[in-house]
């Protein structure tokens, strides 16, 4: 020990103790050790900006699961207040589509649905999504109900009430999420009568 160490206690008492902590550490083995052992230099040295960056990255993907969220619901409202050109714009210019019958576009979805419906009235639900996000791209599934009538003169005597489930993809495309690919299965499906109300859904 030097003299200049030896008159300052508080120096020697840090390198001490500094020294202890690292020795009782690596002695004991464990998670913990292997975890400082094996921490990169960088998050070391710089641990508010590895935890900055992964705050970033967890926000970024809950926003993106909340708009793919916001275009699903828009798909449900859209098929039953019959905006049939906004249900068209939910999905890429060239989609996968299978609800039963499939469809290249959804511009031939919301065309043929407009032509089987009318102005009939149905309740679609989506509920318990399961989304998982990947860069541009993400995958959904969703738990599925629906309540469906015919118009008057159908060829379709009966409603129906269904139960399923949706396995959506989805692409982000200049910073907008859209339905890349959709397929309903129904697990149960029951007959109702058709109901006509005496007034249309409001759009």
């Amino acid at each position: 020990m030097s003299k200049q160490e030896s008159r300052t206690p508080s120096a020697w008492r840090s390198r001490v103790v500094g020294a202890a902590a690292v020795a009782a550490l690596l002695a004991g083995g464990g998670a913990g050790a292997a975890a400082w052992a094996s921490q990169p230099a960088s998050a070391a040295h710089h641990p508010a900006q590895s935890a900055a960056a992964h705050n970033t990255a967890t926000v970024q993907r809950l926003a993106d699961i909340e708009d793919i969220r916001q275009v699903k619901a828009r798909y449900f409202r859209y098929l039953d207040s019959k905006q049939w050109s906004k249900l068209a714009a939910l999905f890429t210019a060239h989609p996968t589509i299978d609800v039963g019958v499939k469809y290249n576009s959804g511009k031939d979805l919301a065309k043929n649905t407009a032509a089987l419906l009318g102005d009939a009235p149905t309740a679609h639900q989506g509920f318990l999504p399961e989304i998982q996000v990947h860069g541009d791209r993400a995958t959904a599934i969703w738990a599925m109900e629906d309540y469906v009538s015919f118009p008057a003169g159908s060829s379709y005597k009966n409603g129906f009430h269904g139960y399923g489930e949706y396995r959506d993809t989805y692409r982000r495309i200049h910073g907008h999420w859209y339905i890349s690919s959709t397929v309903l299965s129904r697990f149960r499906v029951d007959t109702v009568p058709n109901w006509t109300p005496s007034t249309a859904p409001k759009k």
